[in-house]
């Protein structure tokens, strides 16, 4: 069966190449549909698998291909190779280099390989979707792509509420999983609506979206979310303020009636009677075994090693851990620990810089010619990457493929509006050029 897999994954790219060719709509659709796709986890999602190790304990469980690869690969196939040319691809290498440098120090040494496959993977997603998000309309696509995935995934939540489940995590394997996921992707799309984006797809993914962060019941995706949709909202209204903005302010407050006191009940489930800011005694050990493991191998454990090193080196006795698989199965609950764990210091320093550089240069794009319609939505990325920036420092879900997917798709969104905002300056330079040329010369008395 997983070769029947592989061989429809395989067929599909020339099917795709086919079908989209140098037409700009359809383009645009395949666009829509990997945004859509990314939201398409667990039984939604078609993949098949090169190598698969489905009972290994780590991130990265295999080789694994999905429709989303023959996408990227049908784009950039079909497009002139200059639009291939990518910023953010050093910050990327830097990101990348201590994870492949890892494979040497890994015990396990396939399993971190996997993570090196899987970090080719994101820069191909990246380079795909940069060169088309050049156009406007390929950033509405994906707009309506994304809110489409967020109301999959909340249909999925409202299911299982209805069915009794306190935190309910949608197709994902869990529910903060799902929680950066909306961080990443909703947050961009409060940006959009902030720029004038009218259409109903957009503010019922935005709906939708806050009823999987009040349905998930996550204190990090609460908190977090809401800090980077305020922080957007004022560097939104900085950028340029406007009456359409303080309506969107209006709808914002109106629809948080409805997902606050929801979000309250789920907290009120998960807790009960105990204070919501309680510390989770296991993920402090957790983080005890992480530190250890890093004062032993500074160069790190290997990518995609953590659980095994941690229970087999001993590592996770030592920190008080638990036996079970809620605990002795997973990383610790912070992605920069673990990257430090891994791949060493560099690997970390790695990882804030990847962050830090792209949140920044989603700032500094998006406050660049303020008058151009739908440029603000770079603001929008660099706040959502900032969020989650925060909240990996409680989750190891960074390194999942589901939320890595999306968070170099807020890098390509920020490349896009840049190549968009270059082109306006070049044009407006011609333009200015041309007036000067026609202006008649000045005669001397």
């Amino acid at each position: 069966m997983r070769f029947v897999g592989l061989a429809l994954i395989f067929l599909s790219i020339p099917v795709l190449i086919a079908l989209m060719g140098r037409d700009v709509r359809r383009r645009d659709m395949a666009v829509l549909a990997a945004g859509m796709l990314m939201f398409c986890t667990g039984p939604l999602e078609i993949t098949a698998s090169l190598i698969a190790w489905p009972y290994w304990q780590g991130l990265s469980k295999g080789m694994i291909l999905s429709l989303l690869d023959s996408i990227a690969i049908a784009l950039i196939a079909t497009r002139p190779a200059r639009l291939n040319r990518a910023p953010f691809i050093p910050l990327i290498a830097i990101f990348a280099a201590p994870i492949v440098f890892s494979v040497t120090q890994a015990s396990v040494k396939q399993a971190a390989f996997f993570m090196v496959f899987q970090v080719v993977q994101m820069t191909v997603y990246y380079i795909a979707l940069s060169g088309e998000l050049q156009r406007l309309s390929a950033i509405k696509s994906l707009m309506k792509g994304l809110a489409l995935g967020l109301m999959i995934q909340a249909g999925y939540v409202i299911s299982q509420k209805l069915g009794g489940v306190v935190q309910a995590p949608g197709t994902t394997a869990h529910q903060n999983i799902l929680g950066i996921m909306v961080e990443l992707s909703a947050i961009p799309l409060f940006a959009a609506a902030l720029e004038g984006e009218r259409s109903k797809l957009v503010y019922g993914g935005l709906f939708a979206a806050m009823i999987v962060v009040a349905a998930g019941g996550s204190r990090g995706t609460i908190l977090y979310f809401a800090l980077g949709a305020a922080a957007l909202l004022v560097v939104s209204l900085a950028r340029r303020s406007t009456t359409r903005k303080w309506q969107i302010l209006g709808l914002t407050v109106l629809a948080s009636l409805v997902a606050v006191p929801l979000g309250m009940a789920t907290l009120r489930d998960r807790f009960g009677d105990a204070p919501v800011t309680a510390e989770e005694t296991q993920r402090a050990a957790m983080e005890r075994a992480a530190r250890a493991m890093a004062a032993d191998h500074w160069l790190g454990v290997g990518a995609n090693n953590f659980v095994s090193v941690n229970n087999v080196g001993g590592y996770a006795a030592k920190a008080g851990m638990d036996w079970g698989p809620a605990t002795r199965s997973k990383p610790a609950h912070n992605a920069y620990l673990v990257a430090r764990a891994e791949t060493g210091w560099a690997g970390q320093l790695a990882l804030v810089v990847l962050v830090t550089g792209l949140a920044i240069a989603g700032f500094r794009a998006g406050f660049r010619m303020r008058e151009l319609r739908y440029m603000g939505l770079p603001l929008g990325c660099g706040a959502a990457i900032a969020a989650v920036g925060l909240h990996i420092n409680y989750e190891y879900a960074f390194f999942l493929p589901e939320t890595q997917r999306l968070f170099f798709m807020n890098a390509a969104i920020i490349a896009g509006c840049m190549a968009i905002m270059r082109r306006a300056a070049m044009e407006k330079r011609r333009v200015d050029s041309r007036s000067e040329a026609r202006a008649p010369a000045i005669q001397p008395t």
